[in-house]
């Protein structure tokens, strides 16, 4: 459980520190004045990413040297950004590996850009798949690292090799791409076979929602060795490896159809929730720990019977941050953080 937050220069929050003692806390206020920077500065402080961009340096506040976010659990875990990069500590002591940060608390965060898994391409749900299992799982991690390490050298490679030249070393970078890609397959293989499990569960609690996710690899295992050892003049062709797991994608289906083709605006908010709070029950199953369940505008868009429906289903064994424009009244017992004109 979060017991302090405490942020300084990130996006629009100059400075802002509060003490937590409630497992619900709703973040209430107009839009603009921080509402979301609070939840991202926890998704931050937590998996070192952002969920709304890939450029981190953006986080800071405009004209300000540096950003920073402090949560407090049963340790004090610190992240410190600026354009030399970025800076772990927990209990003040710096980590070094950021491999060795990840998964030290664990948050799942919904908000709105998370209807880009419905409606976005392969890239936006690889990181998905991505991001939550290196949160568990530190070998994954280590193999997905591994293979961009591999992946990156291989087309540096591609850019320089003659359709006539020596395959030696081209054949020994795809043999290890095959070998790690082979296990990142494995590994989200099995996540996807496991979040549906979840999900199963979490869509009983929602009369007519019922969605499944489907792994759709690149390539199978054996498809890829073959490709990596018969196709290497069509990536030199290309100057890129063509396939692999790099471009895996998956699809959700909603009561048997595309959601992305099928599922009103509403019914695909509503899919993206309950992915996340199947991520929710799927982390604890790994872990035998609570996850943080962050919700940003988890509200709009829903009508007011499953706005009811789903505050009184809200997972009552995790710590819930919920933002709002609008006062929160049928929830039960919360703690309230009010934003008028942003903090500082």
């Amino acid at each position: 459980m979060i017991d302090a937050l405490e942020i300084r220069n990130i996006r629009n929050v100059e400075q802002f520190q509060v003490k937590i003692n409630k497992p619900l806390v709703v973040i209430e206020g107009p839009n603009g004045v921080g509402k979301t920077t609070l939840l991202e500065s926890i998704y931050f402080a937590a998996t070192t990413k952002s969920h709304r961009t890939n450029t981190e340096k953006d986080l800071i506040t405009h004209e300000k040297p540096y950003g920073a976010v402090k949560v407090t659990t049963d340790k004090t875990h610190e992240i410190i950004i600026s354009e030399h990069g970025k800076r772990t500590f927990i209990n003040k002591v710096e980590i070094k590996k950021i491999s060795d940060y990840i998964g030290k608390f664990r948050v799942v965060m919904f908000a709105p850009e998370d209807l880009m898994l419905i409606k976005g391409g392969p890239a936006e749900r690889r990181y998905m798949l991505d991001l939550e299992l290196m949160q568990v799982s530190k070998e994954y991690l280590r193999h997905l690292n591994t293979y961009k390490r591999i992946l990156k050298q291989r087309n540096i490679l591609l850019k320089k090799i003659k359709i006539d030249d020596d395959y030696t070393f081209l054949d020994i970078l795809g043999e290890q791409l095959y070998e790690v890609g082979s296990k990142i397959y494995d590994h989200r293989s099995q996540f996807i076979e496991a979040l549906n499990s979840k999900l199963q569960i979490v869509s009983n609690k929602y009369g007519d929602v019922n969605c499944q996710l489907i792994y759709e690899p690149n390539v199978t295992k054996e498809a890829f060795i073959k490709y990596l050892r018969t196709k290497q003049k069509q990536d030199i062709l290309y100057q890129q490896t063509m396939v692999g797991v790099h471009k895996d994608d998956f699809k959700i289906v909603f009561n048997g159809f595309l959601a992305k083709d099928h599922a009103s605006q509403g019914q695909q908010r509503l899919i993206a929730i309950e992915i996340k709070l199947a991520l929710l029950e799927w982390i604890k199953e790994e872990t035998k720990e609570n996850a943080v369940l962050l919700l940003d505008d988890v509200l709009s868009e829903l009508d007011l019977g499953r706005q009811d429906l789903f505050l009184k289903t809200l997972p009552k064994n995790h710590q819930v941050f919920i933002t709002s424009a609008v006062p929160i009244h049928n929830a039960y017992d919360f703690q309230k953080i009010v934003l008028q004109k942003g903090v500082r």
